[in-house]
């Protein structure tokens, strides 16, 4: 395709109208309705261009500076319009962003069929959205591992991450034979990634698998919009997932269980993925957020059923969450005893949100159970502190602070 801008008669506002319509072309045919009301809402070149060096920054800031200045670099130095490659590459991110790597790609095969060559920074974008993509029965997979081939006989150098999310792709939905098979094509192309995945056994592709799978099924399986939306977010944007790792460190740390981080971190290390306790405890996060707690009792099920047996910050997610729907105190109840029994010690925070659910219930049958709990506990060797639950307890009515108060005292002077 021949560069418009290397023609002596090209005007700016010429090349602008043109780059318009190329955005144009390139979401005409969007169904998603949230993302139709955002292009539309971009009808001339000021407001494409804001939008575009929102992304610019975004990308900068994701750890790709050098790629985002190569995907917006202009054609021309005297006339500095957007390259058509940018807007093609724009749109392919916001479908991937949504989910929606099957109109990705078609973006993606449009650019090409008009003459567009893709930037490093359109391939990582698209081989992300194709590798993590479990809505379309379309091998997008097969594809994923095309691009990053075709990344590498272009002289591009990948990112070690996108070649960690295709091998776990390719574990999950062909078999560990194709891994093999792709991390000799890539070696034999002079790709070795930083990551320690040449040196990744049976063990990591089992637990790529594990994952991959685990992903597709919260997808599938769940119907609530809201979460599925969540999950998405997760598949086209790892870093998220990060965050939540970094999130439960901190707290383990700060509860004095130093031990079970530094186990999670050798995790990473080792596997150069983050653990599944992770995952799972971010799935119970994210069903708590829009105040489905029910959902969040069957996901924490249905990561015990899995196998995957959780840390003191999942028990301390999921019994916070219970106790805020006073029908699901007994499940409270139940997984703080639970938690006590693999040796993990409650918080205050933890313990004294059990105790106050019952004690709002203001009758004497929940008072009599409450008071049962804390002698069970104390059974365990474990003594509520009276003073730490004063802290957790402020801003609370006076008649709940009493409530809770006379319920552990009464025990304690016992």
């Amino acid at each position: 395709m021949e560069d418009s801008t290397s023609s002596p008669n090209s005007s700016a506002d010429g090349l602008k109208k043109r780059v318009i319509k190329v955005f144009k072309d390139a979401t005409k045919d969007c169904e998603d309705k949230v993302l139709k009301k955002m292009f539309d809402s971009i009808g001339d070149y000021d407001s494409l261009n804001n939008y575009a060096f929102h992304v610019f920054r975004t990308l900068a800031n994701s750890g790709i500076p050098e790629e985002a200045k190569e995907l917006f670099k202009p054609k021309s130095s005297k006339l500095a319009v957007l390259p058509d490659v940018a807007i093609f590459t724009i749109v392919i991110r916001d479908y991937a962003n949504a989910g929606k790597a099957n109109a990705a790609h078609k973006v993606y095969q449009q650019m090409i069929a008009a003459g567009v060559a893709p930037t490093s920074c359109t391939y990582s974008i698209l081989i992300t959205a194709l590798a993590t993509d479990s809505s379309s029965d379309v091998n997008f997979v097969g594809y994923a591992n095309k691009y990053f081939l075709e990344m590498l006989d272009k002289g591009m150098k990948p990112h070690s991450a996108s070649c960690v999310t295709v091998v776990d792709a390719i574990a999950c939905r062909e078999s560990v034979e194709k891994v093999r098979e792709f991390l000799e094509q890539i070696q034999a192309k002079g790709f070795v990634p930083e990551s320690k995945i040449f040196q990744l056994g049976e063990t990591h592709l089992e637990e790529a698998m594990k994952k991959m799978k685990m992903n597709d099924d919260l997808i599938t399986n769940t119907t609530d919009k809201d979460v599925q939306k969540v999950f998405r977010t997760w598949n086209t944007k790892p870093d998220c997932l990060y965050k939540k790792a970094l999130k439960m460190y901190k707290a383990l740390i700060e509860d004095g269980n130093a031990e079970q981080t530094m186990e999670l971190y050798k995790c990473v290390v080792e596997m150069c993925m983050q653990p599944m306790v992770v995952v799972h405890t971010s799935v119970i996060e994210a069903y708590l957020k829009f105040g489905k707690t029910k959902g969040a009792l069957e996901a924490y099920y249905g990561m015990l059923a899995a196998g995957v047996a959780p840390n003191s910050y999942t028990y301390t997610v999921l019994i916070k969450g219970l106790t805020a729907d006073p029908n699901f105190s007994g499940d409270a109840k139940k997984c703080l005893l639970e938690m006590m029994d693999k040796g993990m010690r409650p918080n205050a925070a933890t313990y004294t949100a059990v105790i106050e659910s019952f004690a709002k219930q203001e009758d004497e049958a929940s008072e009599e159970e409450c008071k049962e709990l804390v002698e069970v506990m104390m059974g365990k060797g474990f003594v509520p502190n009276a003073k730490a639950m004063m802290e957790v307890l402020k801003g609370r009515p006076k008649a709940v602070i009493r409530g809770v108060m006379n319920i552990v005292i009464s025990k304690l002077k016992g």
